[in-house]
């Protein structure tokens, strides 16, 4: 085993034990959005290299995952967005966005590094966490939102996607 990957499982295991009495396991919920006004948002890199903005995105339809690095659904998403984008290549945008305090960002480094996510990875601030940010109620993790072009929610799922169901959301798009 590498040492990030043992790192990761260390952690993964710690924080899954003492967090896992607390969560009930979220129940997958399909939701073909009405596209509307488009999503604006703004979150800092975990690595504290710039942002993850609506702006950026702009363009292309966008996949962004809600995670949580002590949850082992989260990291499998990971994977599975990973897939997606190799892919996708250039025609889509990945992101993931970490459902977790500021303070809790080592970890998210860890588990960015052992993963080795290509995809940029954010931190969300105290409304997203709550379920009140731009996305709607999307603080239980895993959650996948699927943008458009415009930056209009087109797609949204609460619970492990897999990828081939990120694929069919992509497809109309």
């Amino acid at each position: 085993m590498t040492r990030s990957f043992r790192l990761l499982a260390v952690l993964t295991v710690s924080l899954g034990a003492a967090c896992s009495a607390e969560r009930p396991a979220a129940q997958p919920v399909f939701a073909e959005t009405p596209r509307g006004s488009p999503v604006h948002f703004r979150y800092e890199l975990v690595d504290g290299k710039g942002v993850l903005g609506s702006d950026l995105l702009r363009g292309r339809p966008t996949v962004v995952a809600f995670v949580a690095t002590y949850d082992l659904a989260s990291q499998a998403e990971a994977r599975f967005l990973t897939g997606v984008l190799r892919r996708h290549g250039s025609r889509i945008h990945v992101a993931m966005i970490v459902l977790e305090p500021p303070e809790n960002r080592p970890l998210v480094l860890a588990f960015r590094d052992a993963l080795r996510l290509p995809y940029p990875v954010a931190m969300g601030d105290d409304s997203l966490i709550a379920g009140e940010g731009p996305f709607g109620d999307v603080h239980a993790v895993p959650s996948i939102v699927v943008i458009d072009g415009e930056s209009r929610m087109v797609w949204r799922h609460i619970g492990l996607s897999k990828e081939d169901e990120i694929e069919d959301a992509l497809r109309g798009l």
